[in-house]
């Protein structure tokens, strides 16, 4: 079966929203409006704008009934004719098509009797027809629901025609409150945009009915009917939009490949660890390899906010993801000390920096939150809301609100559907329209400096993130577009035959620039910003960042115990990590009463934005007992000192040792922990830092910039960091 004939194609929509004695329907008006798009787009039903018409809360019978009876006597080919709104019943069981004035059980005069909308189908020439019902009666009085007619199918029979219903029987089509579209209406745009799996193409009317009924029976809502007289099971109305992943993977595929990539990441060496083996996880909650990544992010929080390997082991006893009986002490400790392992010399992931996968090495918080949000979205697809509430709380110690709103927005669904820009132009029947879009998408209107521009400035490759990259690319060539465009309409004429060119190319850019915004409203804080467009600034503080950890992690982790007993900064692994020295037992006892309280606070001594010298102070806030005050000194013409200012900056916090010094009877010195505490900076206090510290680092290598594209890191501050002193670690063993 071909699809119609554009000529001689009719197609009415009806829809009847708003209602005097039945409660509002205002989904309907986008059910019209989305499938008028579906029937005039050159991508799905290809029809002149003209052959598809919309009747929208027509006021009487006669409005409804002229516009069909006017789009049957010029159709040829095909005519189909769709109704939304409320159903009734009349005394004889007859449906009846409800309008702004009808009420239930009185009055049938103001509906429309489905057997005068059926004869006007009857009486026209064209020699296919379909009909499609999103509407029920309304015995189902609470709001957000159409009542149902009794066997609508049964009684819509059109010889050479096929209809479909939204259901049978007594059941209730759904119409929720405050979704976009109707339950059955929504599936069936959704199943149209998409494509079927399998399905010819074009798209048979029984194909598109079989998938759109085991979507919404899969999910519990009313089962639509249909009934086909001839050859109607074999209309087809769109082009099947299904591309086989294999062939062109969605955005959603990619998004899976680079989740995988981290699970992998994360646990590569931890292979052979007994605690993570077969069967020793639940089989209940996910995904397992889903589940050990949660676990490996996890263990590297604790360790990042200074827990001993004691007190991490006793998160983990009591964890819920363990089946029973769960790890037994040695087997946590073999864990959490290869997680330690692997968080020192990579980072938390393997090259971390360098592999394309995006994540911050100095925030394994951020690679948690990550994987929480995509474990809570597929979770939340298998059990309800309220369940998933309790299990962040229960097996990850988590309420954060960002992980309530993933778990509910499926953020994977806006990506499942994501138009391809350049087989929207291809599709344009103005070849014209095509050649302009493609014109300011790349070299004239400056998409392809944007988006060498846009990549250059990426924190570090995100080249495995392959969803990311394409929406970027998208993103910044229709920025330039749109901008392009702009000044050619300004420039064009009224009346010139090229002005209408230019605005439908501004539409299809447009189109292209709000599924881009669907699709970044469902991602997550990380990938937002791997996706945002950077400033020269921080182009140039990523770049720094980047050779700085590279640097960091290709040293052996040793603690040195601090000279002549000071208080001084350093780093561990990717983080900065600090170590305050007690000197007295009263200093000792002080430091024990904070680290009960908490709160000490962060500020800062410069003399200006270009200062040479950086003093920061550690204090307890307010009328606190401790009376402990530290100080720690930066020196700003030391590369590796300014990297380590960049970086507090950038993580927005520190963890601190208290440490104490015993000289025993044989004149060794011992360094003891006292405990441990992660100091947040304010977000104002951090961004004065990071332009602190870009400057000084912009003075020891002038000229410098971020990475040249693909490429990791900035070479002169390589060469710098290799004649400086290494970095010195303060983190006491655990």
């Amino acid at each position: 079966m071909s699809l119609p004939d554009p000529d001689g194609t009719r197609v009415v929509l009806i829809g009847a929203s708003e209602y005097q004695h039945f409660p509002d329907l205002p989904a309907v008006r986008n059910n019209l409006s989305r499938l008028a798009e579906l029937f005039r787009s050159p991508r799905f039903g290809g029809l002149p704008a003209g052959h598809c018409a919309t009747v929208l809360d027509p006021a009487d019978a006669k409005e409804m009934l002229d516009a069909v009876h006017q789009a049957a006597s010029e159709a040829t080919d095909t005519l189909v004719v769709y109704f939304a709104g409320h159903g009734m019943r009349s005394p004889d069981g007859s449906l009846h098509l409800a309008l702004r004035n009808s009420e239930q059980g009185r009055k049938l005069y103001e509906s429309v009797p489905f057997d005068y909308l059926r004869a006007e189908v009857l009486d026209s020439m064209a020699s296919r027809s379909v009909v499609i019902l999103d509407c029920c009666y309304s015995g189902a009085a609470l709001e957000g629901y159409m009542g149902a007619p009794e066997e609508f199918a049964d009684q819509t029979s059109i010889e050479g025609t096929y209809v479909m219903t939204a259901s049978a029987a007594t059941q209730a089509a759904k119409a929720p409150v405050g979704a976009p579209l109707t339950s059955f209406t929504g599936e069936l745009v959704k199943a149209v945009t998409d494509g079927v799996p399998g399905a010819s193409d074009p798209l048979d009317m029984n194909s598109l009915y079989r998938h759109v009924r085991q979507l919404l029976e899969s999910r519990g809502m009313p089962v639509p009917q249909q009934r086909a007289g001839g050859q109607g099971h074999a209309i087809a109305l769109f082009r099947n939009q299904w591309i086989p992943p294999a062939e062109k993977p969605t955005l959603a595929a990619q998004r899976e490949d680079w989740f995988r990539e981290i699970r992998e990441g994360l646990l590569w060496h931890l292979e052979d660890v007994p605690a993570l083996g077969k069967g020793r996880l639940r089989n209940d909650l996910g995904e397992p390899a889903l589940i050990r990544s949660l676990l490996v992010s996890r263990i590297a929080v604790q360790l990042a906010r200074g827990k001993s390997t004691a007190s991490i082991r006793d998160i983990l006893t009591s964890s819920p993801v363990f089946a029973v009986p769960g790890p037994d002490a040695d087997e946590l400790n073999e864990l959490i000390d290869k997680v330690q392992f692997g968080f020192e010399h990579d980072g938390l992931i393997n090259t971390v920096v360098l592999d394309g996968l995006g994540l911050l090495p100095w925030s394994p918080e951020s690679t948690y939150m990550l994987l929480i949000e995509y474990w809570a979205a597929q979770r939340g697809r298998t059990v309800p809301r309220t369940r998933v509430e309790q299990e962040l709380s229960e097996l990850w110690d988590t309420m954060d609100s960002r992980v309530l709103a993933a778990h509910s927005s499926l953020p994977s669904f806006p990506l499942e559907v994501y138009p391809d820009l350049w087989e929207r132009l291809k599709a344009e029947p103005d070849f014209r329209v095509g050649n302009a879009g493609a014109m300011v998408l790349t070299q004239r209107g400056g998409g392809d400096q944007a988006w060498e521009w846009w990549m250059s400035t990426r924190p570090w490759s995100i080249l495995k993130a392959g969803h990311l990259v394409g929406l970027g690319e998208d993103l910044v060539r229709c920025q330039a577009a749109q901008h392009a465009l702009s000044r050619l309409l300004d420039q064009a004429p009224p009346g010139d035959n090229f002005r209408g060119v230019l605005e439908r190319a501004t539409k299809v850019i447009q189109g292209q620039l709000d599924h881009i915004s669907l699709a970044v409203e469902g991602m997550s804080a990380i990938e937002y910003d791997l996706l945002r467009e950077r400033s020269r600034d921080e182009h140039f503080q990523d770049g720094c960042l980047t050779t700085f950890q590279a640097h960091l992690l290709q040293r052996y982790q040793i603690f040195s115990p601090f000279y002549e007993h000071e208080t001084t900064h350093g780093t561990w692994g990717p983080l900065p990590w600090w170590a305050i020295a007690l000197h007295d037992e009263h200093e000792r006892g002080a430091a024990e009463a904070l680290l009960t309280r908490g709160g000490m606070q962060l500020s800062f001594t410069a003399k200006n934005h270009d200062t040479d010298e950086l003093l920061i102070t550690c204090w307890e806030p307010g009328p606190g007992p401790s009376g402990l005050t530290a100080r720690l000194r930066f020196d700003l013409h030391d590369a590796v000192h300014a990297c380590e200012l960049l970086l507090l900056a950038r993580r927005q916090s520190v963890t601190v040792d208290f440490l104490t010094e015993h000289i025993d009877e044989w004149d060794d010195r011992e360094i003891h922990l006292i405990g441990t505490m992660n100091i947040a900076i304010d977000g104002e206090v951090g961004a004065t830092l990071a332009e602190i510290a870009t400057r000084a680092l912009r003075r020891l290598v002038p000229g410098a910039s971020g990475p040249a594209i693909y490429h990791d890191g900035v070479p002169p501050l390589e060469r710098l960091l290799k004649s400086s002193r290494p970095p010195r670690i303060y983190r006491h063993p655990r």
